[in-house]
């Protein structure tokens, strides 16, 4: 039956379910079809639904539709809405609110589906309802209850449900572990043979002797991407100019203790905004240190072959790689081609001129099917054989779990920017040194390190890596 559009009434709970959305595209397809399906309400004319294919038809002046009329008790019309907005795409909050309503009815026995009988379990009906996992359903609610900020990171899709999780998860044990970490004094340094660790912001990197370090490796973290827990932490400024501000007092430190013949390696990825525009981070720290006198060798994209999967709801093409940008001071930097060469792929696979040994010399020019005996000029595309990883996968390394990293980045990618700009008993820097990585690498090719990071968990999470075992048990306190 039709009846003329002023008469329906919108649902109220409609809207506490589910956010605006943009309904252009609906507006267009009707406009060129026709209302495929009619307006469900109740029968004093309450919309249940097709909230969105109402505001559809308004915007296109019509004064009639064609409406379904369900004879629904006023009780139970928040269920029903859920129900036939089974195959709407939804973000996590919706449905968080979509898991809320039908618990509610579930729990209480309302709704004409669920009356009478042995009662079903309600995780299995509500994930048959709302198209999740039941596993889903309980880490949204976990999410929701420990850290519920980052179901807006799920929303714009910076982070997927399972990985919000995992960080929840590890948020929980951080505030555990706290107490353990608290017994010892922040500001004296960890020391052990070649790797000292301050447990401290890196805006101040006065204890490190200006112009004595061979190499920086490092990655900031990224603008509002995740919390550490941690009081002063970079990353979560209100503002990027704020944000950048403050990594450039790092990068400003680093330009004092860098020697000049030294290099850095800075990893860093981007993040998006409320409107889903990408906030172009990398590009502006990139701009802001070449305008205070480094010089960009190098900007490398590392391929993540197994990037984390993107939420399937976003209207863009997924995320799978990161910048490394390479910097130096001078021209006169030190840097070892051949610990940094690849294999060749065959043989004869390189079309550039061949290389003819001659009394034990290489000259270039020789048309011979020679390569250079180590392999050739590494490009600056990385991604091979290069995989991410966790702590709990990577390196054989298996940490206590309350002290797992969320953002490692594999040894595998890092070494040969330390093997080709430092030699042993070079010290090598990591500004924000997380897990670990950069000093196990370090250490495991006979550098020295030293590492700033203000989260005391990570802190003891980089002695463990490193083979010494936890600060109580081996470490020596300077």
């Amino acid at each position: 039956m039709k009846i003329p559009i002023n008469q329906l009434k919108t649902c109220p709970i409609n809207s506490e379910i589910y956010r605006d959305s943009d309904v252009g595209d609906l507006v267009n397809s009707i406009g060129e079809v026709g209302l495929l399906q009619p307006i469900v309400v109740t029968p004093c004319n309450t919309i249940v639904s097709g909230h969105r294919r109402f505001e559809a038809i308004q915007s296109l002046g019509w004064v009639e539709v064609e409406v379904e009329v369900k004879d629904i008790p006023h009780d139970e019309i928040d269920v029903h809405i859920v129900l036939y907005n089974q195959s709407r795409v939804k973000v996590a909050t919706e449905m968080l609110r979509e898991i809320k309503v039908l618990y509610k009815n579930l729990w209480t026995g309302k709704g004409s589906n669920y009356g009478g009988g042995k009662k079903p379990d309600i995780r299995d009906v509500i994930s048959k309802n709302i198209g999740i996992s039941a596993g889903s359903i309980h880490k949204l609610l976990f999410i929701e209850e420990n850290q519920p900020d980052l179901l807006k990171m799920i929303d714009i899709g910076d982070m997927t449900i399972n990985g919000a999780y995992t960080e929840t998860k590890r948020h929980l044990n951080f505030i555990s572990l706290s107490e353990y970490v608290s017994k010892r004094k922040k500001d004296i340094p960890l020391n052990i043979e070649n790797l000292t660790i301050y447990n401290k912001s890196s805006e101040d990197m006065l204890e490190v002797d200006s112009g004595s370090v061979q190499t920086i490796v490092t990655s900031p973290p990224y603008y509002q991407k995740r919390s550490y827990q941690v009081d002063g932490q970079i990353g979560l400024e209100k503002s990027i100019d704020e944000h950048l501000s403050r990594l450039m007092t790092v990068m400003s430190e680093c330009k004092r203790v860098l020697k000049e013949d030294g290099s850095m390696f800075l990893v860093i990825g981007d993040s998006y905004d409320e409107r889903g525009s990408l906030r172009q981070v990398p590009h502006r720290l990139s701009l802001a240190m070449s305008d205070d006198g480094w010089i960009l060798r190098n900007t490398l994209v590392w391929h993540k072959l197994n990037a984390k999967p993107e939420n399937g709801k976003i209207k863009r093409w997924g995320t799978s790689y990161e910048f490394i940008f390479f910097f130096t001071l001078s021209t006169n930097y030190y840097f070892n081609m051949d610990k940094v060469r690849v294999p060749y792929l065959t043989e004869f696979s390189s079309g550039a001129p061949r290389h003819h040994k001659t009394d034990e010399k290489m000259n270039m020019g020789q048309q011979t099917n020679l390569h250079h005996p180590l392999g050739r000029v590494p490009r600056d595309f990385i991604g091979d054989d290069i995989v991410q990883t966790t702590l709990n996968n990577s390196d054989k390394f298996v940490p206590d779990k309350n002290l797992e990293h969320s953002a490692t980045f594999p040894e595998k990618l890092i070494k040969p920017f330390i093997l080709g700009t430092s030699t042993e008993g070079d010290t090598i820097l990591d500004p924000f040194l997380g897990s670990g990585t950069t000093a196990k690498v370090s250490l495991d090719n006979g550098r020295k390190c030293i590492g700033y990071e203000i989260s005391p968990v990570f802190v003891d999470t980089s002695f463990q890596r490193c083979g010494e075992g936890l600060i109580q048990e081996r470490v020596k306190v300077m």
